[in-house]
């Protein structure tokens, strides 16, 4: 995990506070935590063991949601459009108090200078600093709630839960209201509708490596 972290421990909780009480407010119509494990369990199944938790990458044919395999910081527009509008200006990089966006070095997905969120390796606290600074609409102004820079997905052969033994900290981690982990017995279950992708639970994972990661969020099956 990275170590750049604020140096009063105290801010960092106020700002997990913070997100959740933004996220209180912008998901207060979402309905009460309906269980889902996604919605293709395949295709995540391969995502996990082709790639992001083994540090591989995400399988080469795979565009998610915003037409990208990596993370950008909270209210990234579609990538279509965000190296057009991106002036890699660097204030959102400057910006962030936890010290988790980076530039990208044309190596790891993004054009060279853009911003990056590395979630499994660094949290990201939804604390908006990103998005009020950035000067040209890359980074738009999004509601907690709202928010998608990928999913949290567990990883059953070492998740405590699914061995049977009580563990609740991916829970307790998990800034959002309603939470986006819930249980059925002692097993984690991730709502879809409601992760943000931000890593904190990632970075809370007693097992070692995390039984949960951040993968790239798909994009919805046509009906």
């Amino acid at each position: 995990m990275s170590d750049n972290k604020p140096e009063n421990p105290e801010k960092r909780e106020a700002m997990r506070r913070f997100a959740g009480d933004a996220a209180r407010y912008a998901t207060r119509f979402v309905p009460g935590s309906r269980l889902v494990q996604n919605w293709d369990s395949d295709l995540f199944r391969k995502l996990y063991e082709g790639g992001m938790a083994k540090g591989s990458g995400v399988p080469r044919d795979f565009t998610d949601m915003h037409g990208r395999k990596f993370f950008r910081p909270p209210g990234a527009i579609h990538e279509d459009k965000f190296n057009d509008v991106c002036s890699k200006c660097n204030k959102c990089v400057e910006a962030c108090p936890e010290k988790v966006i980076v530039r990208s070095n044309g190596k790891d997905g993004g054009q060279e200078g853009t911003p990056m969120l590395r979630p499994n390796h660094a949290a990201c606290t939804l604390c908006g600093e990103c998005m009020e600074v950035c000067p040209t609409g890359a980074l738009k102004k999004t509601p907690v709630g709202e928010i998608r820079i990928g999913i949290a997905v567990v990883e059953p052969d070492t998740c405590l839960g699914y061995l049977g033994k009580t563990c609740r900290v991916c829970q307790e981690a998990c800034p959002l209201e309603p939470n986006a982990i819930d249980f059925e017995a002692t097993v984690p279950k991730v709502d879809s509708r409601i992760c943000t992708g931000c890593g904190l639970c990632v970075e809370d994972c007693p097992t070692k490596p995390s039984s949960i990661v951040v993968l790239p969020r798909p994009k919805r099956k046509s009906k």
